[in-house]
C-alpha cells in the first residue's frame, strides 16, 4: 500500500506521537509499503540528514510549548507532492493544521482518510485549567473525525471514551513493546555510578515529557514527603519539556534532571533503574510505562486512562489513585521497602511486555488500511 501520513509532530521532535509515527513509518517500509509523511519543519540535529519519507511545511514553535511547532502547510504544494506519491490512503494523526491539510488532500485525490487519536484533550484541558474550552473542542473533534472513515484508538479505554462523546466508526491501533530496544540487558553500573547510586542504593526513574500533564509536581511532593525514610535512594527524571528548568532550579535533594535521551542511552536509563514512577493521569495508552515494563522495572502508575489496558494492580504494577498524594506516597514507599514485591512486579511486567508483539499490531493496522481502502466509495460526509 501507499500511505500518506499527516502530523504536526514527527522526527526529530520527541514525543509519544512523534516516536510512534516514526516507528510506524519504519514498520511500513520494512513490509514493502510506501510512506510519505507531511509534517512541520523542525530543526534537524547537526550532523543528521532528514528522513527520506518527509515533506516539511513552514512552522513556528508554540509560545507556551516551544518543543511543538504549529505548521502552516501550503495545500497546493502538498497536493502536488501527494499527487506524485499517489497514496491509497491518508492517515491523519493530529487534528489541527496538518490534519486539515490531510483531509483536503484525501478529498482532492479521491482517496479515503483514517484518523488516529493520540491525545486526551479533555484531560489536558482540565490539567491546564481551561476545561471550558472543550465545549467547542468536542464540536470540532466530532466534525474532524466525521470526515474520516475510521478513528483508530490506542486503547479500549480511549475508544469507549470517544464513543461516549459521540464519535463512532472507531477501531483499535494499540501499542507494543520493542523487546530488542527495551530490555534488562541494558543495565549499567556505570550509569548508576554517575548518579551517585551505589550497589545497595535504589534508583527511581521517570521517563517522559517533563510537563504539567504528567503530574510531576505530585511526584516531587511525594519525594520530599519521603525524605526521612527513603535513605540513599535517588530519583532520575529523563526527558525534556516545559517543567525541565523549573525542576532543575529547585535543586531537590536526590533528584537528577538528565534531559532528553535516545537510542542506547535511553535503553540504559530504563534498565538501570530499580523502580519506575509514572503518575500521569492523561495517557491514552502509556508508551513509557510499557517500555519500563519491557525493561524489567516494577512500576507505579495512576489508576486511570489508557494504562489500564495493560497495567494490573499487584500483578505487574502498583496503581495509585490519580492525583492522590497519600496514595502515590504509599505505593512508592512500599516499593522502596519491599524487595520481594519489586521482584514479583518485575516478573509480571516482563511477562506483560512479552505478550505485546509489534509485528501483530502493525499487521492489524495494515489490515485496517486495506479494509477501509477496499470498501471506500465516497466521503462519509460532505465537507
Amino acid at each position: 500500500m501507499r500511505v500518506a501520513i499527516f502530523s504536526e509532530v514527527y522526527w526529530p521532535m520527541v514525543s509519544g506521537v512523534g516516536v510512534t509515527l516514526a516507528r510506524l513509518s519504519d514498520a511500513l517500509r520494512a513490509r514493502d509499503h510506501a510512506v510519505r509523511v507531511y509534517t512541520a519543519r523542525y530543526p534537524i540535529p547537526d550532523g543528521s540528514a532528514d528522513r527520506p519519507e518527509v515533506h516539511r511545511s513552514r512552522s513556528m514553535p508554540l509560545p507556551l510549548y516551544p518543543d511543538v511547532h504549529w505548521a502552516f502547510p501550503s495545500v497546493p504544494a502538498i497536493l502536488e507532492d501527494a499527487a506524485r506519491f499517489r497514496p491509497d490512503i491518508v492517515h491523519v494523526a493530529t487534528e489541527v493544521t496538518m490534519g486539515l491539510a490531510g483531509l483536503k488532500v484525501a478529498r482532492r485525490l479521491g482517496v479515503p482518510a483514517v484518523a488516529s487519536a493520540h491525545t486526551d484533550y479533555q484531560k489536558y484541558a482540565e490539567r491546564y485549567n481551561v476545561p471550558w474550552a472543550m465545549g467547542a473542542g468536542w464540536v470540532y473533534l466530532r466534525w474532524f473525525y466525521g470526515q474520516t472513515e475510521r478513528v483508530l484508538c490506542p486503547s479500549r479505554f480511549y475508544q469507549q471514551f470517544l464513543e461516549s462523546r459521540g464519535i463512532g466508526h472507531t477501531g483499535i491501533w494499540t501499542r507494543g513493546a520493542d523487546l530488542q530496544r527495551f530490555n534488562p540487558q541494558f543495565y549499567s553500573e556505570e550509569y548508576r555510578r554517575r548518579l551517585g547510586v551505589g550497589p545497595d542504593d535504589l534508583l527511581v526513574s521517570f521517563i517522559g515529557r517533563l510537563a504539567k500533564e504528567k503530574d510531576l509536581e505530585l511526584l516531587m511532593e511525594v519525594w520530599q514527603d519521603l525524605a526521612g525514610v527513603r535513605g540513599t535512594a535517588q530519583l532520575a527524571l529523563v526527558g525534556r519539556g516545559p517543567m525541565e528548568e523549573t525542576i532543575r532550579a529547585r535543586r531537590l535533594p536526590g533528584v537528577h534532571v538528565l534531559g532528553l535521551m535516545q537510542g542506547d542511552d535511553l535503553s540504559t536509563a530504563y534498565a538501570s533503574a530499580d523502580i519506575f514512577a509514572f503518575p500521569s493521569p492523561t495517557e491514552t495508552f502509556g508508551n513509557s510505562l510499557m517500555e519500563a515494563m519491557a525493561s524489567g522495572l516494577p512500576c507505579i502508575a495512576a489508576d486511570v486512562g489508557g494504562v489500564l489496558e495493560f497495567a494490573r494492580h499487584e500483578e505487574n504494577a502498583l496503581l495509585a489513585r490519580a492525583g492522590d498524594r497519600s496514595s502515590l506516597r504509599a505505593c512508592l514507599l512500599r516499593l522502596l521497602q519491599d524487595a520481594g514485591l519489586r521482584r514479583r512486579l518485575r516478573e509480571g511486567a516482563l511477562h506483560t511486555a512479552s505478550e505485546r508483539h509489534w509485528d501483530e499490531i502493525y499487521d492489524g493496522l495494515v489490515d485496517n488500511y486495506r479494509r477501509v481502502a477496499g470498501s471506500w466509495r465516497e466521503p462519509r460526509r460532505a465537507a
